[in-house]
């Protein structure tokens, strides 16, 4: 997952902050706590939606590309890398090098 628990921890007082800044002229303070409090919670969960979501999104495409290597034709996998530039399919093909090496290895 992309960041710590203390990134959590920051959206959830970013969260509390404004909250209670904004509902403290107009309630109680016992209301504004009650409401800051559980948009503290609510930031803090969905920090580790977007966690995760950052995680996922930045997943390397050279390995992607590298096990569907394993599973394609010859042309299938001439047409996957037609779409890629120079420096990209240089990537590639080290990695798939690399892969073989490894699996020789062992």
């Amino acid at each position: 997952m992309a960041g710590t628990v203390i990134v959590n921890i920051l959206l959830g007082i970013f969260g509390f902050t404004i909250v209670f800044l904004l509902s403290f002229s107009a309630n109680s303070i016992t209301t504004t706590l009650v409401r800051s409090t559980i948009t503290f919670v609510l930031f803090f969960l969905s920090g580790y939606v977007f966690r995760w979501m950052f995680a996922y999104i930045r997943k390397d495409p050279v390995k992607i590309t590298a096990n569907l290597s394993n599973n394609m034709g010859e042309e299938e996998l001439q047409q996957l890398m037609k779409g890629l530039t120079e420096e990209e399919a240089q990537k590639v093909a080290a990695y798939i090098r690399h892969m073989l090496h490894r699996e020789g290895d062992s």
